[in-house]
């Protein structure tokens, strides 16, 4: 764990959350992590590192994954998910939490396009000097087209592009104020809505953790209801950021969900 320190007064400026490393691997998996009581809790400390001590988001550096590749749960994301379904779903809805999540958000070079590891030892564990990364980043696996994972691997490359430019611009994901305005644990469902940045002009996250989906999702009238939705300002429409498409007025607050999928919201002028 690294920590830096003023000197002068032993102040403390920011250190690695590996608690968010912890909590994302289980909140996409849609388990409880060790050390907390619900899934609620999981989602709610992943997301807002000041409720597991922070003082602010400043101090808090968030990771999906580090350098410390080896053992249970540090392994790559591609890796540790390569028995569970809906892989490529799982590793976006890792990155729209560390993008929109209170603190300094770091990206382990290969993880935004699911790179995986190729070296293992006799145990089956990520073969590691010291416990270290040291299995090559292979950047070709984005255009190698003999790969059968390649065409997901560009759809998560772009994914995370299209996060990471929001990340780097929004002022609603530079502050610390998070709201979670809704929470979903109905039929086995777990979804839940949070927002960042204020009201008038918010980052709003709906993340589905779970295998529920809205019926005949290409209906009309098919829709899942957030209530509380910010109220939307004159002139200004929501759009949503991950699939980069404008939402009809009818629509906001209503659009239907899919398993483990995160859709990112923000306000843009009326076009």
């Amino acid at each position: 764990m690294w920590v830096r320190f003023v000197m002068s007064g032993q102040r403390l400026d920011a250190l690695w959350n590996d608690k968010f490393r912890v909590y994302v691997r289980a909140a996409i998996l849609g388990e409880i992590a060790d050390d907390e009581s619900n899934f609620e809790c999981t989602v709610r400390r992943l997301i807002d590192c000041r409720k597991i001590g922070f003082a602010s988001g400043s101090q808090a550096i968030n990771y999906i994954t580090s350098h410390d590749v080896e053992k249970y749960r540090r392994e790559r994301l591609y890796t540790m998910l390569r028995d569970f379904s809906e892989k490529e779903k799982r590793i976006k809805l890792a990155f729209v939490c560390l993008l929109t999540a209170v603190g300094i958000p770091m990206i382990l070079a290969g993880e935004e396009f699911a790179d995986q590891h190729d070296l293992f030892d006799q145990h089956g564990w990520v073969s590691q000097s010291g416990g270290k990364q040291i299995d090559p980043v292979k950047f070709g696996r984005l255009t190698d087209s003999s790969d059968p994972d390649q065409p997901m691997r560009c759809r998560i490359f772009n994914y995370v592009a299209r996060l990471v430019k929001l990340r780097t611009s929004h002022s609603a994901l530079a502050v610390d104020d998070t709201d979670f305005i809704h929470v979903d644990f109905t039929d086995d469902k777990r979804v839940l809505v949070w927002k960042r940045g204020p009201c008038d002009d918010p980052v709003v996250v709906v993340a589905n953790f779970s295998d529920f989906f809205t019926a005949n999702p290409s209906s009309p009238r098919a829709e899942y209801r957030v209530p509380n939705w910010p109220a939307t300002p004159p002139g200004r429409q929501w759009r949503e950021i991950t699939q980069e498409r404008s939402v009809p007025q009818e629509y906001v607050g209503r659009e239907p969900t899919f398993p483990w999928e995160a859709k990112v919201y923000t306000l843009a002028r009326e076009s």
